[in-house]
Protein backbone atom coordinates (compact mmCIF):
# COMPACT_ATOMS: atom_id res chain seq x y z
CA UNK A 1 0.00 0.00 0.00
CA UNK A 2 0.86 3.74 -0.54
CA UNK A 3 1.28 3.58 3.22
CA UNK A 4 3.66 0.49 3.67
CA UNK A 5 5.58 2.24 0.75
CA UNK A 6 6.09 5.91 2.43
CA UNK A 7 6.46 3.50 5.82
CA UNK A 8 9.58 1.49 4.05
CA UNK A 9 11.07 4.70 2.72
CA UNK A 10 11.13 6.75 6.31
CA UNK A 11 12.76 3.61 7.60
CA UNK A 12 15.84 3.31 5.41
CA UNK A 13 15.60 7.88 5.19
CA UNK A 14 15.36 7.90 1.57
CA UNK A 15 13.16 9.98 -0.59
CA UNK A 16 10.28 8.99 -3.14
CA UNK A 17 7.52 10.76 -4.64
CA UNK A 18 5.33 10.37 -7.54
CA UNK A 19 4.79 12.48 -9.83
CA UNK A 20 1.42 14.06 -11.53
CA UNK A 21 -0.52 11.69 -13.75
CA UNK A 22 -0.27 11.47 -17.43
CA UNK A 23 -3.69 11.60 -19.32
CA UNK A 24 -3.42 7.63 -19.23
CA UNK A 25 -2.44 7.72 -15.85
CA UNK A 26 1.08 6.73 -15.78
CA UNK A 27 3.01 8.98 -13.73
CA UNK A 28 7.13 9.14 -12.99
CA UNK A 29 8.57 8.32 -9.73
CA UNK A 30 11.34 10.45 -8.28
CA UNK A 31 13.79 8.68 -5.81
CA UNK A 32 16.98 8.57 -4.20
CA UNK A 33 19.74 6.55 -5.68
CA UNK A 34 20.92 4.25 -3.44
CA UNK A 35 21.93 0.65 -3.25
CA UNK A 36 21.36 -0.81 -0.02
CA UNK A 37 23.07 -4.41 1.81
CA UNK A 38 21.03 -6.36 3.84
CA UNK A 39 22.43 -9.30 6.13
CA UNK A 40 20.59 -12.75 6.34
CA UNK A 41 19.52 -10.78 9.64
CA UNK A 42 17.60 -8.40 7.31
CA UNK A 43 20.13 -5.83 8.71
CA UNK A 44 21.39 -2.55 7.14
CA UNK A 45 25.02 -3.90 6.34
CA UNK A 46 25.84 -0.79 3.85
CA UNK A 47 24.66 1.82 1.76
CA UNK A 48 25.86 2.72 -1.90
CA UNK A 49 25.29 5.77 -3.83
CA UNK A 50 26.42 6.29 -7.52
CA UNK A 51 29.42 7.43 -6.80
CA UNK A 52 30.96 4.47 -5.84
CA UNK A 53 32.45 1.86 -8.94
CA UNK A 54 31.11 -1.55 -9.58
CA UNK A 55 34.84 -3.03 -8.16
CA UNK A 56 34.30 -1.10 -4.74
CA UNK A 57 30.67 -2.60 -4.38
CA UNK A 58 31.77 -6.05 -5.22
CA UNK A 59 34.76 -5.80 -2.82
CA UNK A 60 32.63 -4.58 0.11
CA UNK A 61 29.76 -6.95 -0.72
CA UNK A 62 33.40 -9.74 -0.88
CA UNK A 63 34.13 -8.04 2.86
CA UNK A 64 30.83 -8.09 4.59
CA UNK A 65 30.37 -11.66 3.06
CA UNK A 66 33.57 -13.10 4.93
CA UNK A 67 32.92 -10.89 7.91
CA UNK A 68 29.62 -11.59 8.94
CA UNK A 69 28.24 -12.67 12.27
CA UNK A 70 25.19 -12.98 13.32
CA UNK A 71 23.31 -11.18 16.20
CA UNK A 72 23.20 -13.37 19.36
CA UNK A 73 19.71 -13.75 20.36
CA UNK A 74 17.66 -11.90 22.52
Amino acid sequence: TAEQVRAAAGAFRVYVSAGPPDPDGDYVVDHSVLTFLLGPDGLVRDCYGRSRTAEELAKSVRGHMESYEPLPPG
